[in-house]
């Protein structure tokens, strides 16, 4: 067998632990030298899966980690290849049919925790979501913990869909690295400038008359642009929340049509990490943490206090591509929308420089929030201070139920770990490495 790769094609048959041969090879990437990978196929309507270790054997069996992200090929994932470098056995799962809907993934994620259990010196199981993997991994646990009315109650825009959510397998941990907030965060990239005939200049993000600078990507907008544009935004976002919720219910009427769903296009909404969020080239909102917590510094050292972003203006790129249906465009179906984009705000709703209030996060079953007050076992929340999501994992990090919950900021990363600027050093070393030390802590798994 090859160190690049092995490639044990099985597909597992459904609670049998039954063998078969795959169809097909792993869609991946060449395998390090240094690791070796196992691939998985749960099933045509399931997904598939590798699982990733070093190549002489996992150093650490005890403990096996389950990673996935809804949209991502995660069999790519440099999580996985990192953590499987520091002696975990680390299963990459992806959905099949392309359905985003973190409903549709969670019966996958069931089966991985529950085939990781079979493997010979695993005692332990823990959930690792990077950026939107970290919403579905807390809505995973919340309802593994919880049951399926955690994300099926009358508070929620959308309940999530129960079958296949009964009994499912609990993790003995969590760990999320640089999270977004779930449906807020889709929300957050509708462009509340778009009318039928072009632009509204006084809630337009890129209009120099409103504090943007074309030439330099930054912003400064002013308070009463930002309560205006806020306001605006969850405005547009309520009115299509309203109609796809008004075409829903002509769907399971039986007049819509189709029978099951129904398609719907959105112009100016961001596709995954586009979007006209206000905070991306005013870097003076989400600037920081409000309380504060442990920072691994650049040297080496660690530290405590309110944690600074380090992030430089963003957008420009949202900016050029605000007519195209390719990244601000969403060709999505009523169920999709309402699962992933739709939440409710008050009239208290804002974005400030440590804090985004009047956000009813229990209005979503996609919302990170209102999962982690679900969550009780061990938990880690890591952010990246050259990322724009250090408020967002604090207020994750604070709606765990968790008694065991940890928080930590990586000095100098980007949300894909890698350092902002060479002077801070080797961020994706310093990342794993502290996700490790956690994994290890004595009396913790």
């Amino acid at each position: 067998m090859r160190r690049r790769l092995a490639l044990a094609l099985t597909l597992l048959v459904a609670g049998a632990g039954t063998a078969l041969p795959a169809q097909q090879a792993a869609p991946i990437q060449r395998v390090p030298a240094d690791l070796s990978a196992t691939y998985l196929a749960f099933g045509a309507r399931e997904g598939d899966g590798l699982l990733y270790e070093a190549a002489g054997g996992a150093a650490k069996p005890r403990i096996a980690l389950v990673f996935a992200h809804p949209s991502n090929n995660n069999l790519n994932d440099p999580v996985a290849r990192e953590m499987a470098r520091r002696g975990y056995r680390v299963l990459t799962l992806n959905r099949s049919g392309g359905d985003e809907r973190l409903d549709a993934i969670a019966p996958l994620i069931a089966r991985g925790v529950t085939w990781l259990r079979t493997l010979p010196g695993v005692e332990r199981v823990v959930l690792v979501g990077h950026s939107g993997g970290g919403p579905l991994m807390a809505f995973y646990q919340n309802v593994a913990e919880q049951g399926p009315g955690a994300c099926s109650g009358p508070e929620k825009i959308l309940p999530c869909r129960t079958e296949g959510l009964k009994d499912l397998a609990r993790a003995d941990g969590i760990v999320l690295l640089d999270p977004t907030l779930g449906a807020f965060h889709q929300m957050t990239s509708i462009d509340p400038a778009v009318t039928a005939d072009g632009r509204d200049p006084s809630v337009d993000m890129f209009d120099p008359a409103n504090g943007y600078d074309a030439a330099t990507g930054k912003a400064a907008y002013a308070p009463d642009f930002r309560r205006r544009y806020l306001a605006a935004q969850a405005a547009r976002g309520a009115v299509l929340t309203r109609s796809a919720l008004d075409r829903l219910r002509a769907v399971e009427a039986g007049q819509g049509q189709f029978s099951d769903d129904e398609p719907m296009m959105v112009r100016g909404i961001g596709v995954h990490a586009f979007g006209a969020r206000l905070y991306q080239p005013d870097t003076r909102l989400l600037a920081r943490t409000h309380r504060p917590h442990l920072l691994l510094r650049a040297d080496g050292s660690t530290s405590e206090g309110v944690v600074q972003s380090l992030r430089a203006p963003g957008g420009q790129d949202v900016r050029a591509a605000l007519s195209t249906l390719r990244l601000m465009g969403s060709n999505t179906t009523v169920r999709t929308f309402l699962a992933q984009a739709a939440i409710r705000t008050g009239p208290d709703y804002a974005i400030d420089a440590d804090s985004i209030t009047g956000v009813d996060w229990r209005s979503a079953f996609s919302s990170a929030p209102a999962n982690a007050q679900g969550i009780t076992v061990p938990a880690l929340v890591m952010t990246m201070s050259c990322h724009y999501l250090l408020v967002s994992g604090e207020i994750i990090f604070d709606s765990l139920a968790s008694r065991d919950k940890s928080f930590a900021a990586v000095e100098g990363a980007t949300h894909v770990f890698t350092p902002c600027r060479p002077g801070y050093g080797d961020t994706v070393k310093r990342t794993f490495d502290h996700v490790d030390a956690w994994l290890l802590k004595p009396g913790r798994f």
